[in-house]
Parts: structure tokens; C-alpha cells; sequence
């Protein structure tokens, strides 16, 4: 056999978090019509097929807020269709349909990844993703007559935040060093997430005092979440990836 020309399995790549979704399936299944009725929810179908892989996702969609209230799934294909689509119902799970509709691979990606900065799924894994993606479409587009519910939307940023201690020597770094360091931790772990609600952020200016003055941008600006959890979330976060001890102030006034 010419080695040059093996490809190991794409097993083979899968990491601990992938192979224990694959092995323990949360949200194989379906809902039907009658699992709906006099329970004011609406159930969307998302359907795609390529080839000889097929999936469907089964939305369970709160008429009142438009959010995700059960979602499950069925499938033909490969162990990494099942891998790529239990992490995205685990993503989608309790976010409303528009958040739904935001879901990148990336962030699918992020349900699984065990190292920080390495994408979890092979190549060979993207055309699935792509699947899943465009299925999601279809079933929130079913949805959108439905009201969301401005004022219960919380942070769109994952609960489990990331744990460290920053990086060592950091306060000693040049100010343009500093906000390098700051902007690549805000693109690389926090615009994803504000994303899904249509928003944006961006760095203002950082003090000798390890203040962090951030604007908001988009949906944010109107956002009850911006000044309480999802403020909360992105200090955290900065804190953890980057310096223990920075304050994380967003500029009042340019929001609603």
C-alpha cells in the first residue's frame, strides 16, 4: 500500500468531548403535530439532503417569545453528522429562533473543541456542518411571524465561561500591545456570541487602571443585558484570558 496516499479514519481526529456525543446521543428523535397542540408552541421542520446523508430538525418554538423550548433531530450518514448535530441542538437549546438563525459553524464547533484556538471537526467534516446550518435556516424561517420577546433575552454568551489566570506580564506590555491582546480575545471569544443577537462591540480606550471603556453596537445599544449578565460575562472572560483584574465599563451613552 502506498502510504502516501492514506488517509487515516476521520475517527481517528475526533476528540473526547466528539466521541462521547457520538456514544451518548442527548437529542435523536422527532416531534409530531399532536405534540404541539393546546400547548402554544409551534413545530418547524428544517430538512436537508446531500447525496446519500439526510437530517432532519424538529424545533419545538414557544408562541410567545419565538425561543427554542425542545429541539431534536433524525439522520442517515456519518458518526460526524451525529457529532456536528448534537452539538448544535445542544447550542440552540433555549435560544429563540433569530439567535438560531446566527448559529455559524464555528460556534458549533466551539461546543466541542478541547483545546483553546483548535477547531475540533476535520475538514473532511465541514460539508455536515454546512447541512445542519442550512437545515436550521429552514425551520426558523418558519418562525418568524412569531414576537420575540425583547425584554427576557439574556447573554447570548455561553454560561460556562472560561477559566484562567490571565497572561503572565501583561500589565507591563505597551498600551498598543495591551489592546491588541484585548481585541483578539473579544474577536476570538465574545463577537461570535454577540453576533447572534444582531449586535456588536468594539474597545473604546483602556486606562492606566486596567478600565476597559467598550461601546456596544447594534441590538446591544438597546439591550437590558448590556449593562447586567452580558457585561458580567465579557469582564469574566477578559479577566480570565487576559488580566485579573480589569474593569469592563461600556460608554452609556450611546445606549437607548
Amino acid at each position: 500500500m502506498d502510504n502516501k496516499n492514506y488517509l487515516p479514519p476521520v475517527w481517528a481526529h475526533y476528540n473526547k468531548k466528539m466521541v462521547h456525543k457520538i456514544e451518548h446521543p442527548q437529542f435523536i428523535g422527532f416531534f409530531t403535530p399532536t405534540d404541539v397542540e393546546g400547548r402554544g408552541l409551534r413545530l418547524a421542520i428544517g430538512k436537508k439532503t446531500r447525496e446519500l446523508d439526510q437530517l432532519a430538525l424538529y424545533f419545538l418554538i414557544d408562541e410567545m417569545d419565538g425561543v427554542i423550548a425542545d429541539i431534536r433531530y433524525q439522520m442517515i450518514g456519518p458518526t460526524s453528522l451525529i457529532c456536528g448535530l448534537e452539538a448544535a441542538c445542544q447550542f440552540l437549546l433555549r435560544k429563540n429562533y433569530d439567535q438560531a438563525r446566527r448559529m455559524s459553524a464555528d460556534l458549533i464547533d466551539r461546543e466541542v473543541r478541547e483545546k483553546e484556538g483548535v477547531e475540533a471537526f476535520p475538514v473532511e467534516c465541514y460539508g455536515y456542518l454546512n447541512m445542519i446550518l442550512e437545515a436550521v435556516l429552514e425551520a426558523a424561517h418558519q418562525c418568524m411571524d412569531i414576537p420575540i420577546d425583547e425584554t427576557e433575552l439574556t447573554s447570548p454568551l455561553p454560561p460556562d465561561l472560561l477559566s484562567g489566570d490571565g497572561i503572565e506580564g501583561w500589565e507591563n506590555l505597551h498600551i498598543k500591545e495591551k489592546l491588541a491582546i484585548l481585541e483578539g480575545v473579544i474577536e476570538q471569544e465574545i463577537r461570535p456570541y454577540i453576533e447572534l443577537d444582531a449586535g456588536g462591540i468594539r474597545i473604546i480606550k483602556l486606562s492606566d487602571r486596567h478600565e476597559l471603556t467598550i461601546a456596544y453596537e447594534g441590538s446591544c445599544t438597546s439591550c437590558h443585558s448590556a449593562t447586567g449578565s452580558t457585561l458580567s460575562a465579557i469582564q469574566q472572560i477578559l479577566r480570565s484570558k487576559v488580566f485579573p483584574s480589569i474593569i469592563v465599563i461600556p460608554d452609556l451613552s450611546l445606549l437607548d
